[in-house]
């Protein structure tokens, strides 16, 4: 619906009128409405606008009025509304003749008209015109349609793309992934740092900012855009757009449900029955997971209070370090939680450099979570679907048992875990007394000169006798770790003799590292 001249006069928007000229082009559409103050009002004109003015401005410049009838031809305003006996009593001879040849609308009304009310009446006529051209409902069910089937702020971006009248900007604020309408607003985005709930007006832009919070939690942020004279449109836009975001927030949730319960049975008895690793993997395209093995586990203890209150940020985070440290995609991973644990199952590309790779996810976990992160157990390279089971459960003991007996290992390969596990079944009490038979000298020392030696000792060997790598993992200088080397072999430890075996000694430190409760 267009709001016209003849439209405004048959609503009697206007009151004792007179139509000197242009009394055939009464059906020009009037899409906004200007009231004209100053002299070089030419300048400001809009298309299809409808003039309001007292002439005051130029009351006595019948040259400047001439002149601004040709502006006004040209930019095909919609005419203009004169108000009269106030500046002037009469419009010129000359103007109307002239009105006439260009068939320009001139219409006058009385002294009592009041402009400003008069500009109200009609700018309500035409956002109502506008507005109505809107259909929201059939809008709101053509977005439900598209994200009920891709519950995605991809897909509603795409379905949003179809509206003339707005721009649109999605922030997940769980991984900061951002979508876009236009180039435009992005661009906006990047160079105006706005306040994430606002409302600007930027030259002849209208830009609104909300954070849409769910469950009280910051979830994603919404940016919309429109030209300020499409102001009216925009707040029932933003309210459709909210009501998809979190419904796709909801759906994802609800799909990380039913994919966390199939991931359980996954790496529970589920694989155990398959036949071929083929048959897994056709399984995995359940939930869109691009499965391939060799895989790995790694399974992540963090503080509980922590994931229950930031699980779905957690879960970015995690995604994101692992995939840029292990060179995947995250289709081909897939994260589980467990109370306070979280497993990680991941396509294993680079098993030549599994283990210093696992090293630095570790290392980065560590760092990202800081005071949450406790420790994580890795996998061996998994080949086979059959040996996930007895890989999660023995991952999963060894970390309840680390937290059982305080151990200080924050990274606790596979190797450990089935020795570990192995040890756990003897008599921890005569392994204690064997360990320390061994590792005397280093307990004493560590006693009287509070050094770590043991730590220092098997990390060293951990690393391969790579005391820069050894370094870097106790988090100490180089020079540091010389000395205690020194240290260590001053107590009778042929550390620097490499035809040594050092098994012995490893196995004692490892018994000591593990389940001894005061380390």
């Amino acid at each position: 619906m267009e709001i016209t001249l003849k439209h405004l006069i048959d609503r009697n928007v206007f009151e004792k009128i007179e139509i000197h000229s242009g009394a055939s082009q009464l059906h020009r559409v009037v899409k906004s409405v200007s009231i004209m103050e100053t002299p070089d009002f030419d300048k400001y004109i809009l298309e299809k606008t409808l003039v309001l003015t007292t002439l005051y401005p130029i009351k006595n410049d019948v040259d400047r009025f001439l002149s601004l009838l040709d502006s006004l031809h040209q930019k095909q305003a919609s005419g203009m509304i004169i108000k009269i006996k106030r500046y002037i009593d009469i419009i010129p001879a000359v103007i109307i003749e002239k009105a006439k040849n260009l068939d320009f609308p001139i219409i006058t009304l009385e002294y009592d008209a009041n402009l400003s009310l008069l500009f109200d009446s009609i700018i309500a006529e035409v956002h109502y015109a506008q507005y109505s051209t809107h259909n929201f409902n059939a809008l709101y069910s053509t977005i439900l349609n598209e994200i009920v089937d891709k519950p995605s702020t991809k897909s509603l971006i795409q379905a949003i793309k179809s509206i003339p009248d707005i721009e649109v900007l999605i922030v997940n604020l769980f991984n900061g992934k951002i979508h876009t309408t236009s180039d435009r607003i992005q661009t906006i985005y990047n160079d105006h740092p706005l306040a994430q709930s606002s409302y600007h007006i930027l030259d002849d832009l209208l830009i609104i900012n909300e954070v849409i919070t769910y469950d009280q939690v910051d979830v994603y942020r919404l940016m919309v855009m429109t030209s300020y004279e499409q102001r009216h449109i925009i707040y029932n836009y933003i309210e459709i757009i909210k009501l998809m975001i979190v419904l796709i927030y909801q759906k994802k949730q609800e799909n990380a449900l039913k994919q966390n319960q199939f991931l359980m049975d996954f790496v529970t008895n589920m694989t155990a029955n398959y036949q071929s690793n083929t048959e897994v993997t056709e399984a995995g395209k359940i939930f869109n997971w691009n499965i391939t093995f060799p895989i790995m586990l790694m399974m992540i203890d963090l503080k509980e209070n922590v994931i229950k209150a930031h699980q779905p940020m957690i879960f970015s985070q995690i995604k994101h370090e692992v995939v840029n440290t292990c060179h995947i995609h995250e289709s081909e991973l897939r994260l589980v939680i467990l109370n306070h644990h979280i497993l990680v199952i991941a396509n294993l590309k680079e098993t030549q450099n599994y283990k210093s790779m696992m090293i630095t996810l570790h290392d980065h976990l560590k760092a990202h979570f800081q005071d949450a992160f406790i420790r994580a157990a890795y996998s061996t390279p998994i080949h086979e679907a059959s040996e996930i089971p007895s890989t999660y459960t023995s991952l999963l003991e060894t970390l309840n048992h680390a937290t059982k007996n305080q151990l200080s290992n924050t990274l606790i390969h596979d190797h450990h875990v089935r020795m570990v596990n192995v040890l756990k079944k003897l008599d921890t009490s005569m392994l204690l007394d064997y360990s320390r038979s061994i590792l005397k000298p280093l307990i004493t020392y560590e006693e009287k000169h509070d050094l770590p030696l043991i730590k220092t000792y098997y990390h060293y060997i951990e690393c391969q006798f790579n005391a820069k790598e050894a370094a870097q993992k106790l988090f100490i200088h180089y020079n540091s770790l010389r000395y205690r080397l020194n240290v260590i072999e001053s107590c009778g430890y042929p550390i620097f003799n490499e035809k040594e075996s050092h098994f012995e000694v490893y196995f004692a430190l490892t018994i000591h590292m593990y389940f001894n409760q005061t380390n």
